[in-house]
């Protein structure tokens, strides 16, 4: 009976250890794995005629949902959400996926798009805000803002 309780203990020690194996290392792994892939076919959409961007982003949006899961406190796989909902003009939802990565990670590239995103919503604003607070961690946000906006932002940052 002990030597059966024994070998039962150490059975389920072995299946506990690879369960955290493949949650803690060979998922998150092969999240980082497509993301690239997503990556890369994010760049050849933002170049490609709008149906073909669109079918690509169908099928990025989709690779990013299955490994979700594994890539959930990975602020990257956020901004390459948001960056693909960009991409079809989905701009409330990207504003959103902005957010939601902003309570992992406060980058500055990540206020900039959620800026940008609030720009195509109209919401001036918030938009200055937000790249007001990239430029503060990266004053060569500036340069990629023109005219108008500009102004407003780096007088919001205090960069006159």
């Amino acid at each position: 009976m002990r030597r059966s309780l024994i070998v039962l203990a150490r059975v389920a020690a072995v299946a506990a250890a690879a369960f955290a194996i493949d949650v803690l290392c060979i998922r998150p792994y092969r999240g980082a794995v497509v993301e690239v892939e997503v990556e890369q076919r994010s760049t050849v959409a933002a170049t490609a005629d709008r149906q073909r961007a669109v079918i690509i982003v169908r099928d990025n949006l989709r690779d990013l949902d299955r490994i979700a899961p594994a890539r959930r406190l990975a602020a990257s796989w956020y901004m390459l959400y948001g960056g693909n909902l960009a991409l079809i003009n989905r701009w409330p939802e990207a504003t959103e996926v902005y957010t939601r990565a902003l309570t992992i990670d406060r980058r500055p590239e990540i206020y900039f798009d959620r800026g940008l995103a609030r720009i195509h919503l109209g919401q001036l604003d918030a938009a200055t805000a937000d790249m007001a607070t990239a430029a503060r961690f990266n004053p060569f946000v500036l340069d990629q803002v023109d005219g108008e906006l500009r102004a407003r932002v780096a007088a919001a940052a205090g960069l006159k």
